[in-house]
């Protein structure tokens, strides 16, 4: 071989060679072995790098137990807002009297006042989706017209909050979550976590909303992994590890969303999202 073949190959080898330290520091595993053995690829976690399924485990297991403790100690982020009654009632939407009828449905049946409102023919879902997003200071999007997005968020999660992906743009890695009530900062923030997209709330009419997350449900329907029983972190972390030894998995991501652990396992052919309960205070 020619000197200066020989010579261009050379950093390509190094970086070949270039050792790959396991981010579980108890990690007893040679790093060069780990680097140049084919059989150790090894699970990319929230960017931290774990040589083998053992790693994986004992590390997930720690990280999940933390997480459980930051979750119950989490107070909900509660932020003033003028009500949605007296909201409809100022710009015009709703009498007073009205707005006490609508009130003492709501607290005898329990469903929400917007509904009530509708139900009762005191205001039109165009003028209460107007004002919900009058409370929150985002705009309207017109589901209806809109196209189904790529974008996956687990059937269970969409239901809890009310919410739907109703548009992204790839290139730029940014995502709208549609919301047919009020927002949730920190489901947001979980969004963020998993799907690695910069996500920005906005304001979905309710029908509309129903109507697609019957369509979602009925597609994924016993495709998703939901554990609905408690389980502690070292049952979470062995079911894990499980997952991603069947899948062959190279990275996973997770957050604390609506009293549940989403998690989401990719390999080079299958991508899964498994869902644990988390004990609720």
């Amino acid at each position: 071989m020619p000197v200066k073949s020989l010579s261009s190959a050379l950093p390509k080898i190094s970086f070949l060679m270039r050792p790959r330290r396991c981010a579980h520091k108890d990690c007893r595993r040679n790093a060069l072995l780990t680097a140049i053995s084919r059989k150790a690829a090894g699970i990319s976690v929230q960017g931290e790098w774990f040589c083998g399924a053992d790693c994986f485990e004992t590390a997930m297991a720690g990280a999940l137990a933390a997480l459980h403790l930051s979750t119950r100690k989490e107070q909900p982020a509660y932020r003033n807002r003028v009500p949605l009654g007296l909201t409809l009632v100022a710009r015009g939407d709703l009498s007073r009297y009205q707005l006490e009828i609508a009130l003492d449905q709501h607290r005898a049946t329990g469903v929400r006042l917007g509904d009530v409102i509708q139900y009762l023919g005191f205001a039109s879902e165009e003028q209460v989706t107007s004002a919900v997003a009058a409370q929150w200071g985002h705009p309207v999007f017109p589901l209806r017209t809109a196209a189904e997005t790529p974008v996956h968020i687990p059937a269970r999660l969409l239901e809890l909050n009310r919410m739907l992906p109703v548009h992204c743009v790839r290139a730029s890695k940014r995502l709208l979550i549609g919301f047919a009530d009020g927002v949730d900062y920190r489901v947001l923030d979980a969004i963020r976590q998993v799907l690695c997209y910069a996500p920005s709330p906005c304001i979905i009419a309710a029908s509309e909303y129903r109507r697609r997350l019957e369509t979602i449900m009925e597609q994924t329907r016993g495709k998703e992994i939901v554990f609905d029983n408690e389980s502690n972190p070292q049952e979470m972390a062995q079911i894990l590890r499980s997952y991603a030894v069947q899948i062959n998995a190279e990275e996973m991501r997770y957050a604390a969303c609506c009293n549940h652990l989403w998690t989401r396992l990719k390999g080079r052919r299958h991508e899964m999202d498994i869902l644990f309960r988390l004990p609720h205070e």
